[in-house]
């Protein structure tokens, strides 16, 4: 019977090993003050979010490129978080660099004097993933087709197959790393096997 248990979870193990390898890594770049380029302006703390250069009015537009991510993936989120996003009147178009042109992919949503994220589901667009192996290029219309409306950016999440990191909204809080999903099968898997050692050796004696 041992013997049995012990194939069973080498069994589990291969099984759940050759899964994780079928798929990508999950993971997540994240793009924020600690590594702002010259032309990138991610706030660097709830109290900087209304000082310039960070809070962008409509003359200011600005654009990002995350980190390149090797690999195929099913499923690819963009999350940005900002600040003042007054909708629906205020409008801050977000647009994606397709390989070829400029395609915009929706506005960001928020309350008033908050920080709020808003993501966009970019897994359905053929050229997505090619763009996040050569890395990611992001670009802001601030307040499109009027004026008067401000904004800022308290950073930037890009997550392929579910990521590796959970964050917040406010800038200066930093992210944290989540275990994969692989992990956590291995680590249930110890832990059922654990309780039926223990069940047999309660029942011996």
């Amino acid at each position: 019977m041992k013997n049995k248990i012990i194939g069973l979870a080498v069994t589990g193990a291969v099984l759940l090993g050759a899964s994780a390898a079928s798929y990508a890594s999950p993971i997540t770049d994240v793009k924020e003050y600690s590594n702002n380029s010259v032309t990138e302006f991610f706030v660097k703390d709830d109290a900087s979010k209304r000082q310039s250069p960070y809070y962008r009015g409509p003359t200011e537009d600005w654009g990002w490129t995350h980190n390149a991510i090797a690999g195929s993936f099913s499923s690819i989120i963009l999350d940005i978080s900002a600040y003042d996003v007054d909708t629906p009147h205020e409008v801050d178009n977000i647009s994606i660099y397709d390989g070829s042109s400029w395609f915009q992919v929706g506005k960001l949503a928020g309350l008033n004097n908050t920080w709020n994220f808003t993501a966009f589901d970019l897994s359905s667009y053929s050229w997505a993933g090619d763009q996040v192996n050569a890395g990611l290029q992001v670009k802001m219309d601030i307040s499109s087709g009027s004026s008067g409306w401000w904004v800022a950016l308290g950073k930037s999440s890009l997550s392929v197959d579910g990521g590796s990191q959970t964050c917040v909204a406010t800038p200066g809080v930093p992210c944290v790393s989540v275990p994969e999903p692989a992990s956590v099968a291995l680590l249930v898997l110890g832990f059922a096997g654990l309780g039926f050692t223990r069940r047999k050796a309660a029942k011996r004696s």
